[in-house]
């Protein structure tokens, strides 16, 4: 198992587009200038003051215990380790990005009370995990950028879906540090169920067979009920069936394989029904108007793949595989759902649209038409369609000098 990979390759890819696009180097630079290392000395204060320390005097087993996980994953990096008085079961790591700081992993009372020595193993080797990959650093960037709700509004599609995707693929990646810590699969999984449930498992005499055929049963669930993926961490069928594979995977090729099929579908789980609907509805219209007037030109294929992403991860992709599909069934069959599960979505439909429609500043009567049509399958009629296009017009129009002639 050891020369099986812990680092997930779509994280990697993701966490380098995220630094391109938000332009990370600088980004950072201003940002520690900003903030200096204020907040840095803000969080390590609160433990000293507030948190009991593990030292190899007051805690020398809990310690040791500490130090042999690092050895064991080969972490030579400082690190401060704390207990909390707090009584939710979870733990977290705090990245120091001044050097002459230890790094912090703070383990909440409410954790340490409930899992075995093996577990902890696994809860610390994960947090190291997150200090090992550098995930910190990313996530510091994004919400140094966006701190806020507000902010986030302003986040474009594409980049808060890799965003919210590289997290999830970063806890899984993590998750494979936590079992490298211990070798030890049940105690993974037992302790993924301990976090989510706060039960003493052993107390209950939970069989782990029993626990992992409840999992898998969990899994196929999501997939045939299209299940969504809401939380900051995987869904724990997911996480639980990603250490299983890492566990038991013979090659790195035979882990690689499993794994796309299971990002494939943590994916499906970061987008509802009425998501995966509009997605339809967005590549299929788009594809369609692009044909009524002869082209799509590059402020065209701007508009369509900014909305596409905020249903899709890489629009680019799922766009070229729409375009060899049956565009006009897929069209008509999303209208229909969409006006079944959410009829007030009518004025997005047309909105976007019109949106595609005037992207190149050129309203094309073809496409005027389409958009009528649109309205009218949507059971509005031509002047509330107008009214809605005239909004847009004078929101957004913008002539082109080139048709001065």
């Amino acid at each position: 198992m050891r020369e099986l990979d812990p680092k997930i390759d779509l994280q990697l890819v993701l966490g380098q587009q995220l630094m391109n696009v938000l332009q990370g180097p600088m980004i950072e630079n201003i940002r520690q200038l900003c903030e200096g290392n204020v907040y840095d000395l803000d969080f390590r204060s609160r433990r000293e003051g507030n948190s009991l320390k593990v030292s190899e005097t007051l805690l020398p087993q809990l310690y040791s215990l500490c130090e042999e996980v690092k050895a064991k994953l080969g972490y030579n990096e400082a690190i401060d380790f704390y207990i909390s008085g707090n009584s939710e079961v979870n733990a977290c790591a705090f990245f120091a990005y001044d050097e002459k700081y230890p790094h912090i992993i703070e383990i909440n009372s409410g954790l340490y009370n409930l899992v075995n020595e093996e577990e902890l193993k696994y809860v610390i080797g994960h947090e190291i995990g997150h200090l090992i990959n550098g995930d910190a650093i990313i996530s510091g960037i994004f919400n140094f950028i966006y701190p806020d709700e507000d902010a986030l509004e302003r986040c474009p599609g594409f980049l808060l879906g890799r965003y919210k995707l590289f997290r999830l693929l970063a806890e899984l990646s993590a998750d494979r540090y936590g079992y490298m810590a211990n070798d030890n699969l049940e105690a993974c999984v037992t302790a993924v169920y301990k976090m989510a449930s706060g039960l003493n498992l052993e107390k209950m005499n939970v069989s782990m067979k029993v626990l992992m055929e409840e999992n898998n049963q969990r899994l196929d669930y999501f997939l045939k009920e299209g299940g969504v993926n809401g939380g900051s961490h995987p869904a724990n069928p997911i996480r639980v069936r990603a250490l299983d594979l890492f566990a038991n995977a013979k090659t790195q090729t035979a882990l690689t394989k499993g794994m796309n099929e299971l990002v494939d579908v943590l994916q499906e789980f970061m987008y509802t029904q009425l998501d995966h609907v509009l997605a339809d509805y967005v590549a299929s219209v788009s594809i369609i108007m692009s044909q009524l007037d002869g082209k799509r030109d590059k402020y065209e294929e701007e508009v369509i793949l900014a909305e596409l992403a905020d249903f899709c991860l890489f629009p680019h992709k799922v766009l070229k595989q729409y375009e060899k599909e049956d565009v006009v069934k897929i069209f008509e069959d999303s209208v229909s759902k969409i006006m079944e599960i959410a009829p007030h979505k009518d004025e997005d439909l047309l909105n976007y649209a019109i949106n595609v429609a005037l992207a190149d500043g050129d309203l094309d009567p073809k496409e005027l038409e389409f958009i009528y049509s649109l309205g009218n399958k949507m059971g509005l009629s031509d002047l509330a369609i107008a009214v809605v296009i005239g909004k847009k017009i004078q929101k957004s129009f913008k002539p082109k000098a080139s048709a001065l002639k």
